[in-house]
């Protein structure tokens, strides 16, 4: 078994999800691209990351996307105090992020393709791409 399954399994145990909240993480994570009940094909939301030294490729389908908005304020718990710390000092505030109008946007079609597509130079990294879409 994942280690994320096992998260989610300790988090019900945990009572900070309900079973159903945990059956439907659980599901999301077994899904692959699979029709809605209305059906329209779940689609992905990808990040990608080219760089001349660091290459990432991330793949989330949007049926995860969608139960994990559910739990986006209590996830930001997670992340350290001290990154938290950074972010704040850049002026970045999660908290501000609306993941579920997001998912609603993509539902409704009005978000497609790309959302950010960056190019930059980094001293240590080199040229780096970073692209988010939804596919």
């Amino acid at each position: 078994m994942s280690q994320e399954k096992l998260r989610v399994l300790e988090l019900i145990q945990e009572g900070k999800v309900s079973a159903a909240e945990g059956l439907e993480l659980l599901q999301a994570m077994d899904s692959g691209v699979k029709e809605t009940p209305d059906g329209r094909v779940d689609r992905a939301f990808r990040v990608k990351v080219d760089g001349d030294k660091t290459k990432v490729n991330v793949n989330i389908p949007m049926r995860l996307v969608r139960v994990a908005s559910k739990f986006m304020g209590w996830g930001m718990n997670f992340i350290p105090p001290e990154a938290r710390s950074e972010m704040d000092k850049r002026g970045i505030d999660l908290s501000e992020i609306d993941l579920k109008e997001l998912v609603d946007l993509i539902d409704q079609g009005l978000v497609d393709g790309k959302l950010v597509d960056v190019e930059l130079d980094d001293p240590q990294e080199g040229h780096m791409t970073v692209a988010v879409y939804v596919e």
